[in-house]
């Protein structure tokens, strides 16, 4: 904001030059740590997938923290539901993928929302064999790398 000074480099608020107001300059709320593990059925061969989910939204408005007036807020566990809702519904191609569903349908849903962040994170899992042979639906955890992104989506 122009003619504030920043209080601290990483501090959330800003402080006017006559000291008399704050301003919220870097606020949102979200979910973090939303489970999902995908699950493709093939006939009697499957496929898995796990992700982690992080959601962020920043709202058009600062009442829910000047005064306390939580009406516009999306509950944690709302987003958390439409996490899985939208998986379901949807299937998860891909993180990047994702991660664009969830921010355009918080954005689109809820027009009180300016800004959206996603973060997805996929574990690696490989099929177990047996005998050389691959297992058509047993797996093991496999933390050989980790593909991961970051959406996010504001509102014009």
């Amino acid at each position: 904001a122009v003619g504030c000074l920043q209080e601290e480099p990483d501090s959330d608020y800003t402080k006017s030059e006559s000291n008399e107001e704050y301003q919220l300059t870097n606020h949102g709320y979200g979910k973090n740590s939303v489970k999902v593990l995908h699950v493709h059925r093939e006939g009697a061969r499957h496929t898995i997938r796990e992700y982690e989910v992080d959601t962020r939204l920043r709202l058009h408005s600062n009442k829910d923290y000047l005064t306390g007036d939580n009406t516009d807020i999306i509950a944690t566990d709302t987003q958390k539901n439409t996490v899985y809702l939208l998986a379901k519904k949807y299937g998860v191609e891909s993180p990047e993928d994702f991660a664009l569903l969830l921010c355009n349908h918080f954005l689109y849903t809820y027009r009180h929302v300016d800004e959206v962040s996603v973060h997805v994170e996929e574990y690696p899992w490989e099929r177990l064999q047996v005998d050389s042979v691959d297992h058509n639906h047993a797996f093991i955890f496999s933390p050989k790398a980790l593909r991961f992104c970051t959406v996010t989506q504001a509102r014009n």
